[in-house]
């Protein structure tokens, strides 16, 4: 008897063995991490001249970490890491806008130096960043077969 359904996977692009490799150069600022269990972001994010301002991120992006030498797309846990700080700085610059729909937000935030037009910025430059990937991903193909 034949199985009800097969899934075959299919690589389309330029999909590489580096896609499992370390972190590359550039440093993402100190708050880009999966292990913080904080509410919000630090006050260093929200400081305009800190190691850790909104500028730092901007810097590393410019950069862009999530593209190797000979423009292969980085290793996913690279790509991960950029996708959690810019969304990370996406939701900080979010709530000092609208500190009012969360709850115990520190004055640091309400007191926020950043324009909300730095919230559309970051979307630009995440947007330009990205731009161009839409051929580096895994198509999903599925057969379907019905015995009855």
């Amino acid at each position: 008897m034949l199985p009800r359904s097969t899934i075959c996977y299919r690589v389309l692009q330029k999909l590489t063995s580096i896609q499992d490799g370390d972190l590359l150069e550039g440093n993402p600022p100190a708050w880009a991490s999966w292990k913080s269990d904080a509410h919000y972001l630090p006050d260093v994010f929200y400081k305009r001249r800190s190691p850790s301002s909104l500028s730092v991120l901007v810097r590393w992006v410019v950069m862009d970490p999530i593209t190797t030498f000979g423009d292969a797309l980085a290793s996913y846990q690279q790509v991960e890491l950029v996708i959690l700080a810019v969304g990370l700085a996406l939701r900080g610059l979010w709530i000092a806008q609208f500190p009012e729909t969360y709850t115990d937000v520190p004055m640091y935030i309400i007191d926020s130096p950043y324009p909300f037009s730095e919230y559309e910025q970051t979307s630009h430059m995440i947007h330009d960043l990205i731009t161009g990937y839409e051929e580096t991903y895994v198509q999903l193909s599925y057969k379907y077969s019905d015995p009855f």
